[in-house]
């Protein structure tokens, strides 16, 4: 009874770990400076908010690098969404 306790203990401590841990990025950090940087420089969108370009770098990062989507179509779809 004990041992089918602690696996029921077990198994739910890993079903709270995996329910709320975060999704991992498969690109680096580095390449979110860059980019925001980047970005920052385009007269395009200035006086676009920080936090605008820094979730519209997340985005393209995200399909580009990690859903191994196209350059161009993934920057025109997080631009619409983020500077609008």
């Amino acid at each position: 009874m004990k041992s089918f306790k602690q696996f029921i203990l077990i198994a739910c401590f890993f079903f709270v770990l995996f329910a709320f841990s975060t999704g991992a990025r498969s690109y680096e950090q580095e390449m979110l400076v860059d980019c925001i940087s980047s970005a920052k420089g385009n007269p395009s969108i200035e006086g676009a908010s920080e936090s605008s370009i820094e979730n519209y770098c997340d985005c393209a990062l995200d399909l580009i690098v990690d859903q191994s989507k196209d350059v161009r179509e993934s920057g025109y779809e997080c631009a619409v969404m983020n500077f609008q």
